[in-house]
């Protein structure tokens, strides 16, 4: 179905080619000058299609469209293509001008819809709570006892990883789904959790998970399934990650989860900022934790946290995990960038052999800050993006960064992890790359020193990581 999409949408700017020269003049052509009533296929052979031109004067004209076979060999062009030849034909206007003036396109994002409601799945936690409760004894004396109550909650998760084969997936889902201030267990974790996937959504079949572990800092925890009939039968997919660095205010931001526990559903809005930070109390009521996010203004509701965030695609681009709620606002809410969820669940599952909770986060002994902060425009994909320094502003004293030879003032360029390159054109960028360090990996620092660029390789020691609950 993809397939069919991408030929429509390549067939369809051909013939924004072939219609150039008309439509560059009507830039600037009077109410008069000629122009297009119609365009329709008006046969077709297979391979072949031929579409029909209807202009105001009543003349028309014939062209003919090879499809290819099974969407292979088809004569296609990108839409920015036909602009750089309007362009040379004599068009003056800007892209997004081109496109207002010339262009009528609908996406249908069902498809990406339908794709991540397979890849989500609503999270059911049980727990136990010790409570005081009142009662009278045999002579009619009001008496205080004590009392275990059940009690559940409801949230969501997204499918990371899944082996159809053996019945065994990871999902993502925020901690504060797993966890509860009120439980009577030492964790708060829940020890009963299960979850169901979309068309499934009954008690039969309710899906018995396990905690892998979790982050409160970070609000992401991961579950798992190991072995399960039911999944390796299911149509259940894994979850295409984004990257969640390329979103653009503006973009579409499609929540997929559980909301207020009736099942999976999907709500649809925007990106309003791409990378912002918000800091609140944690899940434990006790603990400020400050979260870096993505604002939407997608419909988000109780049950919704830790359920998806999708493109028009129906890619991962974020974990749901928190919501604005004021009788005086409304539609902003917030969702943990893929890139970052996923360094995260990562960390999590690599680590879970010898830890109950947390990340093990990569520790530099530096304090960093940003200068020369700005905005970049890209005139090709009408895209703007933010990029800033990120500089050295303190060398913790015989820390690990000062052995390495790195000094105050230091603006850092990039890091390598192995083979991977990390542009550091924000500080996230940096900070968050520590969560994907391991030991016994390579590190490559580049940075630039009185205008001059240098580089520091070494080799990351168990000593040098910290937990992060």
């Amino acid at each position: 179905m993809e397939k069919a999409k991408s030929i429509s949408l390549k067939l369809f700017a051909l013939l924004l080619l072939i219609l150039v020269p008309v439509l560059c003049l009507f830039g600037g052509c009077s109410s008069d000058s000629l122009s297009i009533v119609s365009i329709e296929k008006t046969n077709s052979t297979g391979l072949q299609d031929t579409y029909t031109i209807t202009y105001n004067d009543g003349s028309t004209y014939d062209f003919v469209i090879t499809n290819g076979k099974d969407g292979q060999d088809a004569q296609s062009v990108e839409i920015i293509e036909v602009y750089n030849t309007a362009v040379e034909q004599g068009y003056s206007g800007t892209f997004m001008e081109f496109v207002q003036d010339y262009l009528s396109v609908s996406v249908d994002n069902s498809q990406g819809i339908n794709k991540a409601l397979m890849s989500t799945v609503s999270v059911y936690c049980n727990f136990t709570a010790t409570e005081p409760y009142y009662y009278q004894n045999e002579m009619g004396q009001w008496m205080v006892g004590i009392r275990d109550v059940a009690y559940q909650s409801a949230g969501s998760g997204v499918i990371y990883s899944l082996d159809k084969s053996t019945g065994s997936v990871y999902i993502i889902t925020n901690y504060h789904v797993v966890y509860s201030a009120d439980s009577n267990k030492t964790s708060k974790i829940s020890d009963e959790i299960y979850v169901c996937l979309y068309g499934s959504e009954n008690e039969d079949s309710k899906i018995l998970a396990t905690y892998v572990g979790g982050s409160m800092t970070y609000d992401i925890a991961v579950l798992q399934v190991s072995n399960n009939e039911f999944l390796k039968n299911s149509s259940a997919m894994q979850a295409v990650v984004a990257d969640s660095n390329q979103v653009a205010v503006g973009s579409n931001a499609i929540a997929v989860g559980n909301p207020e526990a009736l099942g999976i559903s999907a709500t649809e809005g925007i990106i309003s900022v791409a990378s912002e930070y918000i800091t609140m109390t944690a899940v434990d009521e006790q603990t400020e934790v400050t979260f870096r996010v993505m604002r939407i203004d997608t419909a988000i509701n109780s049950g919704n946290s830790g359920g998806g965030l999708y493109d028009n695609e129906g890619r991962l681009i974020g974990i749901v995990n928190a919501k604005v709620v004021a009788t005086d606002i409304s539609g902003i809410a917030y969702a943990i960038p893929s890139n970052l969820a996923v360094s995260i669940a990562k960390n999590i599952i690599d680590n879970a052999s010898n830890q109950t909770d947390g990340v093990k986060k990569f520790n530099f002994d530096i304090l960093l800050s940003t200068t020369n902060s700005h905005a970049v425009y890209d005139t090709q994909t009408q895209i703007a993006s933010i990029v800033e320094d990120v500089v050295v502003d303190e060398v913790t004293a015989d820390g690990y960064a000062e052995s390495l030879g790195l000094l105050a003032n230091d603006i850092i360029k990039s890091i390598s992890i192995n083979d991977t390159v990390i542009t550091v054109d924000r500080m996230y960028k940096l900070v968050e790359s520590t969560l994907d360090i391991r030991a016994g990996d390579s590190i490559t620092i580049t940075y630039v020193r009185d205008n001059v660029e240098d580089e520091i390789t070494f080799t990351a020691l168990e000593d040098n990581f910290v937990t992060i609950l």
